[in-house]
């Protein structure tokens, strides 16, 4: 399998480190969708990452998608996101919310990296922060010990800690250290696992697709 996308991306890497945390072989065309665009419409008719190209040469989209593809390949005891009824709400929860935080920071970075500074919505940029800073709140308040839900890693975790990566590393959005330390420890914990190393947070794959952060 090919996985395109860059490790910039918290919705390229998320999907990475399940599939390594699964122990799922796959390449990677390390594709940008500002740089590369052309080409990625090639391989997602949105231009969007990631996209996985399965053995078949069939390609299939987005994150959620691409794993629950994978999670189908896996005996639902190993599975990141629980079938019991009860626990699998508060994991899809919690994986919601924590995507939702990878999403809003993407949408405010937008506003600054890639508009002149005289046509930025300071209005809109403030009301992304806000729910920015609720989601991180809603999370700091499930309190991780060592994870969101229990003392199994699931797919909450990895979304979660992806997702402050991609917010300390890439958006740079200035959050005083020591606000949300329980998720500073999760954040710190997970990417010392050997599935999130074997897929970091790449800057110079961010620099490649052109990201220059203003002060946020």
């Amino acid at each position: 399998m090919i996985l395109i996308g860059q490790f910039d991306s918290p919705f390229v890497r998320r999907t990475a480190v399940t599939m390594n945390y699964y122990g799922i072989s796959f390449e990677r065309k390390v594709l940008s969708v500002f740089t590369d665009f052309e080409e990625m419409l090639v391989h997602n008719p949105l231009g969007k990452v990631p996209a996985l190209v399965l053995d078949n040469d069939e390609t299939i989209f987005d994150s959620r998608m691409i794993i629950d593809y994978i999670e189908r390949l896996v005996s639902e005891e190993r599975r990141l996101i629980p079938v019991e009824p009860e626990r699998r709400i508060r994991v899809l929860r919690a994986e919601a919310i924590s995507l939702g935080l990878a999403e809003k920071s993407y949408e405010r970075g937008l506003e600054y990296a890639r508009r002149q500074p005289d046509k930025i919505d300071q209005d809109w940029a403030e009301r992304l922060k806000r729910q920015i800073v609720s989601a991180l709140s809603w999370l700091e308040s499930l309190q991780p010990k060592p994870f969101l839900c229990g003392n199994d890693m699931t797919q909450a975790d990895i979304t979660l800690a992806v997702a402050l990566t991609y917010l300390r590393e890439k958006q740079q959005i200035q959050l005083a250290r020591g606000d949300f330390p329980a998720l500073e420890s999760h954040c710190d914990l997970c990417e010392s696992l050997p599935a999130f190393q074997a897929s970091a947070y790449s800057a110079s794959e961010a620099s490649r697709s052109g990201w220059k952060p203003r002060g946020q």
